[in-house]
């Protein structure tokens, strides 16, 4: 049986060793497909390409437009809630004055007690 154990464990120290092999050389493989890609030509155009269009945007009036858009949002936002906060205090008013109508009613139509 020792023989057998001893050649099942070589067998797995072979595949072990034939898998870590593969597996360098894919890591090879990879680095140089990497490598290949950052020094290839549509790489470089590409990045050109993406600077030349931040440098227009940044050169063109859409930062300041959107700008200007915040601060309209803004204006309109703080106008909007300003009118809720008015809204509010009426319909607070209007609750108020019915809960003492109420209230009123009640005490009016309350019967007496015996003391």
């Amino acid at each position: 049986m020792d023989e057998k154990k001893k050649g099942v464990e070589e067998t797995s120290r072979k595949i072990i060793d034939k898998a870590k092999e593969l597996a360098d050389k894919a890591e090879g493989m990879m680095e140089e497909t990497v490598e290949k890609l950052r020094n290839s030509e549509t790489i470089k155009k590409a990045g050109n390409y993406i600077e030349e269009k931040i440098d227009e945007l940044e050169e063109s009036d859409i930062p300041e437009k959107l700008k200007k858009l915040a601060d309209k949002i803004e204006d309109k936002a703080e106008d909007l809630l300003e009118k809720a906060k008015v809204q509010g205090k009426k319909l607070a008013d209007k609750a108020e004055d019915v809960a003492d109508d109420v209230a009123s009613r009640f005490r009016k139509n309350k019967p007496e007690s015996d003391s």
